[in-house]
């Protein structure tokens, strides 16, 4: 930042954890929780309810983000918390789908897989004095996620007419989407740490 009277200025991310960003993030990760408890009811009341809180999730996702670039909200508690929650939402949501037999095991296991190494990631990028930061391959298989998730739900509830159905090849197809983009995601980090540990 440029100031008037002095010299550039960089600013560095704060340590503050009570944020709005960073409340945000906390809500949605409690709301996964939340929404696999409604899955697991089966009834259709509970997934609309499911399906409202889940597009408040996603919604706080872009929004927290978004205040924290705008009021200067960024901190390196923050870049811990979004990611974290990010996983405990998604992976109870895909919980729910495995144990409503929505989803194959293998997938799940993918897909939590992805969301541990990464953290392992940064880490040892960290300890090799490099700083990982989230790659586009990260938002683009958090976005696949939601949508797979919203589209399942939607599907569940008959949304898509009767032709849709929970047992067809849509949610399979959706969750194949899903589990290819978190292998693409892992695949991009790995090779990013490789290039940052060489360099």
């Amino acid at each position: 930042m440029t100031t008037s009277n002095g010299p550039r200025v960089e600013r560095s991310a704060s340590t503050a954890f009570v944020t709005i960003p960073n409340l945000l993030s906390l809500l949605r990760g409690v709301l996964g929780p939340v929404v696999l408890t409604l899955i697991l009811t089966e009834t259709p009341w509970a997934l609309w309810v499911a399906l409202a809180l889940m597009i408040v999730a996603e919604a706080t996702d872009y929004i927290d983000g978004e205040i924290a670039r705008r009021y200067d909200q960024e901190s390196e508690i923050g870049r811990l918390v979004d990611p974290v929650c990010d996983s405990v939402y998604h992976l109870s949501v895909f919980l729910g789908f495995l144990a409503m037999g929505w989803m194959a095991a293998w997938m799940l296991f993918v897909i939590y897989a992805r969301d541990l190494m990464v953290p392992y990631l940064r880490a040892f990028a960290r300890q090799s004095g490099h700083d990982l930061k989230v790659l586009t391959s990260g938002k683009v298989k958090t976005a696949v996620h939601a949508a797979t998730q919203l589209g399942i739900i939607a599907i569940a509830l008959g949304l898509f007419g009767s032709g849709v159905h929970i047992g067809g090849p849509a949610p399979t197809f959706l969750l194949l989407t899903a589990v290819a983009a978190s292998i693409y995601s892992l695949a991009d980090y790995v090779a990013e740490v490789a290039r940052l540990v060489r360099s």
